[in-house]
């Protein structure tokens, strides 16, 4: 296939087949064009029209492309065997502490100044030091019973940090703790899915957690003056479940390909980008608060609507894929200002996990974050001083 990039000023002769193919004398004048073509926006084959399906396949041949020519192993990440069991460890380690309440599990992987941050909701600030983070987690997963399911993990690009989601089906507080009210407030299948990230430092210890969770019955009676807030959301994690999606080689890159783009959508308010990454069929789930966006074009409105009251002053990003299945993690943050009457210095995270559909393009998005200033004003019942607003 020739690419048309006419504008870019990049000769016919290139073909995808000659930019992918080691041996050729073209590839690599080609794989010199490719970030041209990319940032210009004419990465579209010949005879191929310039769909999403079809733009969003071409980017991904770019990377891979690039990746080649950089010595990039598969899916773009380092191979580093020792790194890669040291981050399972990780994650087969607090799943089991999650699963089954154990203590030694936590203990095994954890630094001794470990940080527990703040989701704005349930945990009002920081917390440092292995005991304290271990006895905090540790107040939920001993007073409930509940089914544990492992859904997902993935490692970060540079190897310092892992991803995991989990369900807790099931749910009840154990017996003899509560009033039976928090009880009233389902039909008897409380859930409960979180999204973590654990920070690894050089020695293989968690020095960082991150977590934005659904809430417990009990939480939202707590914490809300409306304790029925997001129940008319439905959705069944298990469908996340698993390898959905054959793997294949590249897998990898594309998935991150397009994780960056979406983290850079949020970042920078350019919704025009979700055109090439976005099935169809996109919904984005939000299960803290109920809500669910669901086409990309109403994806979009909301991105326009947003930033036309929001001025972003910086923030970060990170990664990861899982090497098993059809998904992808981010972990972000966002610093900026509110308009009008708005706060001055907002500084929130989230954690999202993409769900890629058998053409690549993005179906579901799971995203968790911290609640914006307005929402803690209108939701909860007490504003903890700090606990997110401006900072």
């Amino acid at each position: 296939m020739t690419l048309a990039v006419s504008s870019a000023g990049i000769s016919p002769a290139c073909t995808l087949r000659a930019c992918l193919t080691k041996t050729s004398h073209v590839a690599a004048p080609c794989q010199r064009a490719l970030p041209t073509m990319f940032n210009t926006g004419h990465c579209f084959p010949s005879k191929v029209s310039a769909s999403t399906t079809a733009s969003h396949r071409c980017r991904q041949m770019i990377v891979r492309a690039e990746q080649k020519g950089k010595g990039v192993g598969r899916g773009g990440y380092p191979i580093d065997e020792a790194k890669s069991k040291q981050l399972k460890l990780v994650a087969d380690k607090m799943d089991a502490f999650f699963a089954h309440s154990d203590e030694a599990a936590f203990d095994a992987v954890a630094s001794p100044d470990i940080t527990l941050h703040s989701d704005l909701l349930i945990l009002d600030s920081d917390l440092s030091g292995t005991d304290k983070v271990k006895q905090t987690l540790g107040t939920y997963t001993k007073a409930y019973d509940y089914k544990h399911e492992n859904i997902a993990h993935g490692a970060d690009i540079d190897g310092s940090s892992v991803f995991h989601f989990w369900l807790h089906q099931d749910l009840k507080k154990k017996e003899g703790g509560g009033d039976g009210k928090a009880e009233e407030l389902t039909d008897g299948t409380a859930t409960k899915a979180a999204l973590w990230r654990y920070v690894v430092g050089d020695n293989g210890k968690v020095t960082d957690i991150y977590f934005l969770t659904q809430l417990t019955p009990d939480e939202k009676l707590s914490m809300f003056t409306d304790p029925k807030l997001g129940s008319d959301l439905k959705f069944d994690v298990m469908d996340f479940k698993g390898p959905t999606v054959e793997p294949e080689d590249n897998r990898m890159s594309s998935m991150l390909d397009s994780a960056k783009i979406f983290s850079e959508i949020w970042e920078t308010g350019n919704s025009s980008l979700a055109d090439n990454i976005l099935s169809k069929n996109f919904k984005e789930i939000a299960p803290i608060f109920g809500t669910k966006i669901e086409g990309p074009e109403k994806f979009k409105s909301t991105i326009d609507g947003l930033f036309s009251n929001y001025d972003r002053t910086g923030g970060m990003s990170a990664f990861a894929v899982d090497p098993d299945s059809n998904k992808a993690f981010i972990h972000w943050e966002s610093k900026g200002k509110m308009g009008g009457d708005g706060p001055d210095g907002i500084s929130l995270y989230g954690l999202n996990m993409l769900i890629f559909d058998s053409y690549g393009l993005i179906e579901t998005v799971v995203g968790f974050r911290q609640p914006l200033p307005n929402e803690r004003v209108k939701y909860m019942k007490k504003v903890p001083e700090k606990a997110g607003a401006a900072v």
